[in-house]
Formats: C-alpha cells, sequence, structure tokens
C-alpha cells in the first residue's frame, strides 16, 4: 500500500450543507425583491388613481364654481352651465350636465344620452351625497366617500377610504 495523503477540499455532505444554506438564503433574497416589487406596483397604481381622481374632483369643482344652476335628487347632481366644449355628451352651449355613481364608476350625461365614465373604482353602493350649507343661501357643498378596491391595505372591505369634502 502507498502512502496515505489527508484528505482536502470538501467532503459531500459539507458541500451540501453548504448548498441548502445558500438556497435558504437565495429564497429570502428572492421573497424581499418580489415584495418590493408587488409594493412598488401598488404605489404606481395608487399614483395613477390618485391623478386620475384629482382631474375629476378639479373639474367637478370647477364645473361647480361656474354653474349658473345647480341641483341634486336620488344621489344625482345636475349642473347647469354655459360650456365652450363637448362635455359628457352636451354640446357648447348652456345645458345640464348630469354627475352619477353607477356601478363602480363616477359617470355623467347629458340629457337621456348615454353616460360617460369619468372614474372607475368605487364600491358598489357609493353614492354622491349633496348638501346645501346651513349658513348660506347659494352655496352648495358636495360630500362623497369613495372606497377604491385594493388587496393589500385594510380601510373597507375591498380597500383604503378616501373621504372628501369640496366647497366651491
Amino acid at each position: 500500500m502507498g502512502p496515505q495523503y489527508p484528505a482536502r477540499g470538501f467532503s459531500l455532505v459539507e458541500l451540501m450543507v453548504a448548498m441548502v444554506i445558500g438556497l435558504i438564503l437565495m429564497a429570502g433574497v428572492v421573497q424581499v425583491f418580489l415584495a418590493n416589487h408587488v409594493a412598488y406596483r401598488e404605489a404606481q397604481r395608487f399614483g395613477q388613481l390618485q391623478e386620475t381622481m384629482a382631474f375629476a374632483v378639479d373639474y367637478l369643482a370647477r364645473d361647480i364654481r361656474g354653474a349658473e344652476h345647480v341641483s341634486h335628487a336620488n344621489g344625482e347632481l345636475a349642473v347647469v352651465r354655459d360650456r365652450t366644449i363637448d362635455w359628457c355628451g352636451a354640446p357648447p352651449g348652456v345645458h345640464t350636465v348630469t354627475y352619477f355613481i353607477q356601478g363602480d364608476a363616477l359617470r355623467c350625461r347629458h340629457g337621456s344620452q348615454h353616460n360617460h365614465e369619468l372614474l372607475r373604482g368605487f364600491r358598489p353602493g357609493s353614492g354622491l351625497m349633496v348638501q346645501p350649507l346651513p349658513d348660506a343661501q347659494d352655496t352648495l357643498a358636495v360630500r362623497w366617500g369613495w372606497c377604491f378596491k385594493a388587496v393589500v391595505l385594510k380601510g373597507c372591505p375591498h380597500g383604503i377610504t378616501i373621504s372628501n369634502s369640496m366647497s366651491p
């Protein structure tokens, strides 16, 4: 028999243990990456939703401020205004445009014509509540509660609650 040399390197067991530890660490890194990716997508989605909502609220506020007459009934807000552009099926000129929530969207229409979707994401059962302010004759306050659907946030059964109060 020849001379025996001491074993060099790693044994098979040591190599397998090192691989298992490496795989566990990699699984943790992948989980952190996926969680950050989901959070980024949600932040992007809510940013876009906020932008859309800001447009709708801003336009509603401007429409009400320039109105010649505003009336409300059954969760609908009717705004009579002299418009210079086509809006919600109403041609330019003095016309009534009605805003309402149907299904999961804020919509508007002119007369009995088909309605136009302005903003999606409402919880079913949402509605516009319009209340005159108690201390002013011609001032109108529009109050609404919105619940936007989301999977990762708490609040409403389907997402977060956003409430707003607007006075022209």
